[in-house]
């Protein structure tokens, strides 16, 4: 029976309706509907049957107009049918963080934490989209809408995004040169460096709260009270294994610098020896984001970072009188321009000495003495 659109009106269970009009193209009509489908050899002779649509979905009209298109590339020598697999199995966003999990996080310091941000705020908005099809608008939407609340967050989601796409170009190939990396030319948001420390009244407390939530929460407390102590990193306390522990030294065979060494004060040991050693690692879990953000509202200080705790080690450091080349070697920096960054420290603690100075040579002038 020729195919028509009144003959595909009263075809029934069975019938199969083939068009006059394009070769090959006809419509089937099973037990669960009407379907277009065509028929063709490739250049190489695999006979190809796809599935163009679902009437009345896909008009009669339609129809001869896809399958025309699909004859077209035949002739030229391409199969349609491959390509369109081809295209349905491509890797989407998910999939290359699943990857970049897999096969890049473990190679870089910050890879945890890069799949993490990834896991949470690229995968949810964008995680089922082909890495193909990813524009430069998706990308400035999520970053936009970070921003809003968020400014220093959205740039590190992009930073690690861009970094994702860069390897789904080379090596992975899941996208081309030519398509490019949608992060591109994202503008960042401004960031200003900050110099936060824990003051003597933020840090009692910060102790006490941290002590009220001890019974509670102990490998989280202990977690805090170590990076408060040692100056470490949040992955260094993470990652670190009782089959590390030298006496009262931590030996880190790997770290953001390399192999360091991390020297643990008296009030430090007496954290550790209150922890079972029953996990893999010292404290059995990862930072402690939600105790922490809980201790420092309760403290009175809503923004002091996990981070800023290692910077309140630096200040502490150099009060006590250490130099800068010491409180580098404390903390595991490579370089020591990376300790400069606390060189506004030492103008401090030089002013703080000026005027007590003057004040002393005042009262003296003053006879008060």
């Amino acid at each position: 029976m020729d195919l028509s659109s009144s003959a595909i009106a009263v075809a029934s269970t069975g019938t199969v309706l083939r068009d006059k009009t394009v070769p090959g193209l006809h419509l089937k009509v099973t037990s669960t509907g009407k379907r277009f489908f065509l028929y063709f050899r490739t250049k190489g002779g695999v006979e190809r049957r796809p599935k163009l649509g679902d009437f009345p979905i896909m008009s009669l009209a339609q129809a001869r107009q896809v399958a025309k298109s699909f004859l077209l590339l035949v002739a030229m020598g391409e199969d349609p049918v491959a390509s369109r697999q081809s295209e349905k199995s491509a890797p989407t966003v998910k999939d290359a963080i699943d990857d970049y999990e897999k096969k890049h996080a473990t190679k870089r310091k910050s890879g945890t934490a890069a799949v993490a941000l990834l896991r949470k705020y690229l995968e949810p908005k964008l995680g089922g989209e082909k890495v193909a099809a990813i524009e430069h608008r998706h990308i400035a939407k999520l970053h936009d809408d970070l921003g809003a609340k968020t400014p220093i967050l959205a740039n590190r989601v992009v930073q690690h995004a861009s970094k994702l796409f860069n390897l789904c170009i080379t090596p992975w190939g899941y996208r081309t040169q030519a398509q490019g990396n949608p992060c591109k030319g994202i503008e960042r948001n401004k960031e200003n460096k900050r110099r936060r420390y824990m003051t003597i009244e933020e840090a009692k407390a910060v102790a006490s709260r941290l002590d009220h939530y001890k019974a509670q929460f102990p490998a989280g407390v202990a977690y805090i009270y170590l990076l408060i102590l040692t100056g470490t990193r949040r992955g260094e306390v993470w990652n670190a294994k009782w089959e590390w522990l030298d006496g009262n030294v931590l030996r880190l065979p790997d770290s953001k610098t390399g192999a360091k060494s991390v020297y643990l004060p008296p009030a430090a040991m007496e954290v550790l020896a209150q922890l079972p050693k029953t996990a893999a690692t010292i404290t059995g879990i990862g930072p402690p984001y939600k105790l922490w953000y809980k201790v420092r509202k309760e403290a009175g200080c809503p923004d002091l970072r996990l981070h800023d705790l290692r910077h309140s080690f630096a200040s502490a450091a150099l009060a006590s009188g250490l130099s800068l080349a010491q409180i580098g070697e404390l903390l595991g920096h490579h370089s020591t321009q990376t300790t400069m960054r606390y060189a506004h420290l030492v103008e401090d603690a030089a002013h703080a000495a000026v005027a007590q100075t003057a004040e002393v040579i005042g009262q003296r002038l003053r006879g008060n003495t």
